[in-house]
């Protein structure tokens, strides 16, 4: 009998160790241990995975957060859900890794680390003399200052000449009191808090050399035949052709983006810019005024919109507390909105005033400029002396002048309407008033439509984007074969 009981006990423990009961614990460090991957046999523990997952998490926050204000707070099952992609990445990076071992990409030769640790060296001490710069620039050492005193006393001439006034004496600066050294080790330390390291950025190279290595390699053959580019010249020409044709102002949208264009639409023309701007503290006070006009629309918008959502409550049940704050909150929405719309008329009055003073002010030069333009003088030239407008004084709008058609909201409304008023190439505007200033317009010329030059140039341009196009390509389709190709073993149980 004392045998099946002594068997009994052993096989409840061993159910015990085996299920994970509560009554052996639980161990952090065991469980870290865990394997929840292979990768032809070298291993990615928990631990591992987890500090992985929780950093891509973390790093899509601050992402979110940094380019469009968004905060993302993540939930238990959020952070799970990266699970799977951040065991991916891993995977491929490890296989990557042991790809550049197996071409001798890793680790880097005698010669590439020397490289890596000089650019290392140098990036240490480009940020400890920015952060000297930015953070202790009052900060005078020791041996800098013994250097400048002896500067000084070599300057200074050993007998003063009676007739030579006595030289004024600058205020002494503070005793130096702080070594190069102690300085420096001052501003490692900072740079250690910082993040920046010499570790970090033989890391950070390393990691740099190595992915381009590999790329060169992955990337030997891959070639982009001239017939390739010209296809692709045609295909993207009669791509922007239907584009441009159906929606003129896209072009321009395109040329500003600093987009690659292979077609112009009909319609377009090139408008030379003079532009007697108004004074920098008439712009100023133009530009504060309508700023304080702004916010208190913005505070009578937002008060109405208060106001609005009180008013459809029914205030017929609610007890005299409740009524009086109520009525108490009305009171002062309505105030509210009363008190800025009195801002708005009376800032938009002053507004007026102050504008017509400032277009007072340069109403005699755009004049006397207009007339000159007018006589025959060489336009470009009044651009060069008088002109206030810098986008015309570079090309390609200095020599063809701003892209204008029909149709345009880019402009003003009152410059593009006597920009398309020109008649005929080299008419001349009258004045021109839009919130810059005054302008005189010049029809430069028509801006030829159809199929851009297939230029050497043109052809270079494309070739390059199409080259980088077919090496990624390239790239990814190889990455994916040798993570095809591994020996991956994944173990999702234990993943939970």
């Amino acid at each position: 009998m004392k045998k099946v009981f002594a068997l009994a006990a052993l096989l409840l423990m061993l159910v015990l160790v085996l299920s994970g009961c509560n009554l052996v614990g639980h161990d952090d460090a065991l469980d870290a241990a865990q394997i929840v991957a292979t990768v032809n046999g070298k291993e990615i523990t928990k631990g591992e995975w987890k500090s992985y997952r929780d950093y891509m998490v973390n790093y899509y926050q601050q992402y979110y957060q940094q380019y469009y204000g968004i905060s993302m707070p993540m939930s238990e099952a959020d952070i799970e859900s990266y699970g799977e992609p951040a065991l991916e990445q891993m995977v491929q990076s490890m296989v990557v890794d042991q790809k550049m071992e197996e071409l001798g990409i890793k680790p880097l030769s005698e010669e590439d680390v020397k490289e890596v640790e000089s650019y290392a060296d140098s990036m240490m001490d480009w940020y400890k003399m920015m952060l000297r710069y930015q953070n202790h620039a009052d900060i005078e050492t020791v041996e800098e200052e013994a250097e400048r005193l002896a500067k000084e006393a070599e300057a200074t001439p050993s007998e003063a000449t009676p007739a030579e006034p006595a030289p004024s004496i600058a205020p002494e600066k503070p005793k130096a009191t702080i070594t190069n050294d102690e300085l420096d080790k001052m501003l490692m330390d900072e740079l250690t808090a910082m993040g920046y390291t010499r570790e970090y950025f033989i890391e950070s190279r390393t990691a740099s050399v190595t992915d381009e290595k590999l790329h060169e390699y992955v990337n030997k053959d891959v070639t982009v035949s001239d017939e390739e580019v010209k296809a692709e010249f045609d295909k993207k020409a009669a791509e922007q052709k239907e584009t441009y044709d159906e929606n003129k102002p896209a072009y321009l949208t395109a040329v500003n983006n600093g987009t690659a264009v292979y077609c112009v639409p009909e319609g377009y023309r090139g408008v030379k810019n003079l532009l007697i701007g108004l004074t920098s503290e008439d712009d100023t006070a133009l530009k504060n005024l309508q700023n304080e006009i702004n916010t208190a629309k913005s505070a009578v918008t937002t008060a109405q919109s208060q106001l609005d959502s009180l008013k459809e409550e029914d205030p017929s049940d609610y007890d005299e507390e409740t009524l009086s704050t109520y009525n108490g909150q009305i009171e002062t929405l309505e105030a509210t909105i009363t008190e800025n719309q009195a801002t708005v008329d009376a800032k938009t009055a002053e507004l007026e005033e102050a504008r017509k003073k400032a277009f007072e002010d340069i109403r005699v030069k755009a004049e006397e400029t207009l007339a000159r333009a007018k006589a025959g003088e060489d336009f470009d030239a009044l651009i060069e002396e008088l002109g206030t407008d810098s986008g015309m004084k570079s090309e390609p709008n200095k020599s063809r002048g701003y892209l204008v058609c029909d149709g345009l909201t880019t402009y003003e409304q009152a410059f593009q309407d006597a920009a398309m008023a020109l008649g005929a190439v080299g008419d001349i505007s009258d004045l021109v008033e839009t919130s810059y200033g005054y302008h005189i317009l010049k029809y430069a010329g028509d801006i030829e439509p159809g199929i851009v030059e297939y230029t050497d140039e043109v052809k270079e341009k494309l070739h390059g984007t199409l080259l980088e196009t077919a090496q990624d390509a390239a790239y990814t389709a190889a990455v994916e074969q040798w993570v095809s190709d591994a020996d991956v073993k994944t173990y999702n149980k234990v993943m939970k």
